[in-house]
């Protein structure tokens, strides 16, 4: 290896270690996030396909979600996670004509555009305030299991829609079980079980699905 590159590589070691040993703040308490980290970088959204630009904004949108408390992060977070399945969803409906993916895509539109408008009112409510102040994020390892899982997603037209969302519902059930063992509101906890129990249930439908037409 010439000198000069040798002195280029020693030259950037010394900041990349330190770099890489700058990891995630402490855990976050029960109801209320301690602990400060900073935000996870973006995914990129995987191979080229027609819902990379989708599950790109929404892979980033959910990054850069935050909030004062556990329930106002979650809640954050769940607004862009569910506009990302209503944007997959409509993508779907543009370009399939299989009347089981039509009617599932549809009805991920229709429930999670009216749980959208649901979370919404209780930020309006409970956390009026964008910027109400720096959190962790104890969301993070559910919330990179879903992209990564997303991202290794393949197929064509239907099935890969298929594909992807399953991991996607997968996320939504993890995250809200995350917020189920931890808030304390009323509220939160009926729309974790709520999303919960609706993820589940897509996810059993799209599985018969791929049986039967994917694998």
């Amino acid at each position: 290896m010439p000198l000069r590159l040798v002195r280029s590589v020693a030259h950037l070691g010394a900041p990349l270690v330190l770099l890489a040993a700058c990891g995630p703040g402490a855990e976050p308490g029960a109801t209320k996030v301690e602990a400060q980290q900073p935000a996870a970088p973006a995914q990129a959204a995987g191979p080229a396909t027609p819902y990379a630009a989708a599950e790109q904004k929404m892979h980033q949108a959910m990054a850069a979600a935050s909030g004062a408390t556990l329930d106002e992060t979650w809640t954050r977070k769940m607004i862009p996670h569910h506009q990302g399945a209503v944007d997959m969803s409509r993508v779907a409906l543009g370009s399939t004509q299989d009347a089981d993916i039509r009617r599932m895509a549809q009805k991920t539109v229709d429930m999670q555009t009216m749980d959208i408008a649901d979370l919404q009112r209780w930020l309006e409510q409970h956390a009026p305030s964008t910027g109400a102040g720096p959190a962790g994020d104890p969301f993070r390892a559910a919330e990179d299991r879903m992209n990564q899982a997303m991202m290794a997603a393949s197929g064509e037209g239907e099935v890969l829609w298929a594909r992807k969302m399953i991991p996607h519902h997968q996320g939504a059930a993890d995250l809200s079980r995350i917020v189920l063992e931890q808030s304390d509101d009323p509220a939160i906890r009926e729309k974790a079980r709520k999303i919960i129990d609706e993820s589940m249930k897509d996810i059993r439908e799209l599985e018969a699905w791929l049986s039967e037409h994917g694998g």
